[in-house]
């Protein structure tokens, strides 16, 4: 697998589903209720902030510094 591809899959599926998971956590701790509904809106923002912003900055940075 490329090095791109894997810092683009990191950043729309493994770094959205680890702050989504953790702010359940949080919440489950301080005994708020818990849908999924507001939980997915955080997920998927997380996951358009990932693929626009994200990805290709961790991306070009890590190619500016190899060159």
């Amino acid at each position: 697998m490329s090095k791109g591809l894997k810092i683009m899959l990191f950043w729309s599926l493994v770094f959205p589903f680890t702050v989504t998971i953790f702010r359940i956590i949080i919440d489950y701790f301080l005994g708020r209720e818990i849908e999924l509904l507001p939980y997915s809106a955080v997920f998927l923002g997380i996951v358009a902030g990932g693929l626009i912003f994200g990805g290709p900055l961790h991306y070009f940075i890590s190619n500016s510094r190899e060159n």
